[in-house]
């Protein structure tokens, strides 16, 4: 059932990409995990490309935040569905974060996009090396909570995190 592919940003998909974050800021949500900055606006499109391009290679990645790959979901339809950032380095940033955080846009959610992307991206996690993934979500979140699960999450720690409690799974690979 793969209905997307995670695809990197380009300067092509600008308009798309400015859309897809209208439609969180549109739905009262300002904070588009996954989404490395793009929902900060102080960072034009081309500047968060241009982060998220350093943070692909282990040259120019920040070391503070590590090696990560930012991708949009697309749909059959060619549309941003959702968007993901993977972290191939547990840094001591991310240590309440986990490998992996992401979302999808407002009016597509519960239809198994996340699922979907969330797979995808343990592959290429698989393809690294790695021998887990954490995936941390709100305790409050329960379709994130039940994605996480659907890919073998196994819950492994309660946070609390900046005045909110938040769960750790962790999907063996």
């Amino acid at each position: 059932m793969n209905r997307i592919k995670l695809v990197f940003p380009t300067i092509d998909m600008e308009r798309d990409a400015l859309e897809f974050k209208m439609k969180f800021y549109n739905s009262g949500e300002k904070t588009i995990f996954g989404s490395y900055k793009l929902d900060v606006d102080k960072y034009s499109y081309l500047e968060w490309l241009e982060i998220i391009q350093n943070n692909a290679s282990v040259d120019t990645a920040n070391p503070k935040f590590g090696v990560s790959d930012t991708l949009f979901a697309m749909n059959e339809e060619n549309e941003i569905v959702g968007i993901i950032n993977i972290r191939y380095d547990m840094t001591e940033f991310y240590k309440d974060s986990g490998h992996i955080g992401y979302s999808v846009v407002p009016e597509k959610r519960m239809q198994g996009y996340a699922t979907e992307m969330l797979k995808e991206a343990i592959k290429r996690v698989k393809m690294r090396k790695l021998s887990e993934v954490k995936v941390v979500c709100s305790a409050d979140n329960m379709p994130s909570r039940k994605t996480i699960i659907a890919c073998g999450g196994k819950l492994n720690r309660m946070i609390e995190c900046e005045g909110a409690d938040k769960e750790e799974y962790v999907i063996e690979l």
